[in-house]
C-alpha cells in the first residue's frame, strides 16, 4: 500500500476497535520517508555514496521525520504503529504524554488523543542562546503521582529524551512518574543501545545503527564514495 492510499486509513483504525492488519510497519514506513525524501539508509556497498548532514558530518543514514509528521493522516497512524509497539512490550497506564520541542509535540499530540489522555508541553528556554535547555511552566499543572509517557519523532543519543524530562522534574510543583518505555519514531544510534540514563527503555518503530564522521576522518570517502547533500541530491543518494 502506498502512501495515497494511507490518507484515509484512519477511518478504520480508531483504537476502539483498531484492525492491526491496518496498520504498516517499518519496513513499508521506510518506504514512506524514501518517497518523501525524508529517510534513508546506506546499503554497505563501499561504491555507493553517503549523505553530507546538515552539521557537515558524513554519515550512512539521513533522517528527516517533518518532512512525514507534516501530514496529520500519516502522523496519526504513525502514532497508532507506536502504541501498537509499546502495548506489545505490556505498555502501563498512563496519564498524560509530553515530547521534546519543538519536534515531537504534534506526534505526542496524536499519542495522547489516540490513548485518550491528555498531553502536557515542555518549552525551549528563551534565556539560553544555543536554544537547547528545556523548562516546563507550572501554569499546567500535572498532578502529583500521575504517570507520563515521553514520545520522541528521533532519538540518536537520548539527550533530548532526558532534557525534557528534567524540564518537568524541575517546573512541575508535585513529583510525577514516569512510564519505563519512551516511544520513538525512528531512533538511530552509533551503536544500538535501547537504555537511557535514568533506566528507562527505547521502544522505537523504526531502528538502524547510523554512523557519522568529521569529512577528513570518513571512511566511506576514502573508499571513494561520493559524499552527497539529501536536500538537494536525493535521486543520486537514493539511485
Amino acid at each position: 500500500m502506498n502512501v495515497t492510499a494511507y490518507m484515509d486509513v484512519l477511518q478504520r483504525i480508531r483504537l476502539a476497535g483498531m484492525q492491526q492488519s491496518d496498520l504498516p510497519y517499518p519496513e513499508e514506513i521506510m518506504k514512506w520517508f524514501e518517497l518523501l525524501g525524508a529517510g534513508w539508509v546506506h546499503n554497505g556497498n563501499p561504491a555507493k555514496p553517503h549523505a553530507v548532514l546538515h552539521a557537515g558530518d558524513h554519515s550512512t543514514g539521513f533522517f528527516l521525520c517533518k518532512k512525514v509528521l507534516a501530514y496529520g493522516n500519516l502522523r496519526e497512524v504513525l502514532a497508532a504503529c507506536i502504541i501498537r509497539k509499546l502495548r506489545a512490550t505490556n505498555l502501563e497506564k498512563v496519564d498524560g504524554v509530553f515530547g521534546s520541542p519543538y519536534s515531537s509535540i504534534l506526534l505526542a499530540g496524536d499519542v495522547a488523543r489516540l490513548l485518550g489522555v491528555k498531553i502536557y508541553v515542555p518549552e525551549k528556554d528563551p534565556t539560553d542562546p544555543e536554544k537547547k535547555r528545556m523548562i516546563f511552566k507550572p501554569d499546567d499543572i500535572i498532578p502529583e503521582g500521575a504517570v507520563l509517557l515521553q514520545i520522541e519523532e528521533l532519538v540518536t543519543t537520548g539527550k533530548s529524551c532526558d532534557a525534557a524530562r528534567d524540564a518537568i522534574i524541575a517546573g512541575n510543583p508535585y513529583p510525577v512518574k514516569f512510564a519505563s518505555y519512551v516511544g520513538v519514531l525512528v531512533h538511530r544510534p552509533k551503536e544500538i543501545n535501547c537504555s537511557l540514563s535514568d533506566g528507562r527503555t527505547i521502544i522505537s518503530v523504526i531502528e538502524r545503527k547510523v554512523n557519522a564522521w568529521k569529512p577528513d576522518d570518513c571512511p566511506l570517502c576514502k573508499r571513494g564514495s561520493l559524499a552527497l547533500f539529501p536536500k538537494t541530491q536525493w535521486a543520486e543518494l537514493t539511485a
